[in-house]
């Protein structure tokens, strides 16, 4: 039963690379194509930011590779020529924020899609100001897929996204490049793989992992669910990525 469940996630994680549609370099400092499968062996260019690829299908296993606790592959593709390959945990299926103008999740849902139709308004409370039994939710369709719902309360917001077609791991990589959630995941954060509390700028953080398997010899971090961080500054904030089909669910909330 182990095997089946660990073989499944593994499925689900990798879909979209086993796939032909377009992936996107999402290394900022670049991402090196090297002549082998192997760490050392020799760099036969670098491939920029935001550049488009096709993976090149091969028969057989892929070598497996660990870097910043991202479990990824080894996979073959060809840039200016050159055929070779690359550490596929820096791909995102969408391309990637726009650095210098990119500071929050709306905007980069913005560079990347449009809104598909008109934002859809709920509330409870007649007033313009929420009473503390009242509530508002407002929830915007893109044209890729992708919703944001804003939640808005006394003394309570959060934010949720939905981005199909992203895995746990390419969220953790999204995230980090969008200065909105630098709270959760720095520039030099690596990905959760268990569960723990830590102080990070002064601040202490309780993470907080939900697995299929609770066994390290199986599935490793394809057997992850749900990551829960909570931390407190000046407000009480939570935020929670989970998979719910082929989406990814990013919340982001805070209350005092």
């Amino acid at each position: 039963m182990k095997l089946l469940i660990t073989a499944l996630a593994v499925l689900i994680s990798f879909t979209l690379h086993s796939q032909n549609d377009p992936l996107y370099v999402a290394a900022k400092t670049g991402l090196s194509i090297r002549e082998k499968p192997d760490p050392a062996s020799k760099v036969l260019d670098k491939i920029p930011y935001g550049t488009k690829l096709n993976l090149i299908d091969e028969d057989g296993g892929w070598t497996t590779i660990i870097t910043e606790e991202l479990t990824g592959y080894w996979r073959k593709v060809k840039y200016n020529n050159k055929t070779g390959y690359i550490v596929d945990s820096y791909l995102l299926p969408w391309p990637p924020p726009k650095l210098a103008t990119v500071k929050d999740m709306k905007q980069y849902l913005s560079q990347v899609s449009v809104p598909f139709g008109q934002k859809l308004l709920t509330r409870s409370g007649a007033t313009p100001q929420i009473p503390e039994s009242g509530w508002q939710l407002s929830k915007q369709l893109y044209k890729n897929g992708a919703e944001h719902h804003d939640f808005l309360a006394y003394e309570y917001a959060s934010d949720t996204y939905f981005l199909p077609g992203f895995s746990l791991q390419q969220g953790f990589l999204l995230l980090r490049l969008i200065p909105e959630f630098k709270d959760v995941f720095g520039e030099k954060d690596v990905f959760p793989t268990a569960s723990k509390t830590i102080t990070k700028d002064g601040r202490e953080y309780d993470i907080k992992l939900f697995k299929t398997v609770d066994d390290p010899e199986y599935g490793g971090p394809f057997t992850i669910e749900k990551i829960r961080i909570s931390y407190d500054d000046g407000a009480s904030y939570v935020f929670e990525m989970y998979m719910q089909e082929n989406q990814l669910v990013v919340l982001l909330s805070g209350g005092l």
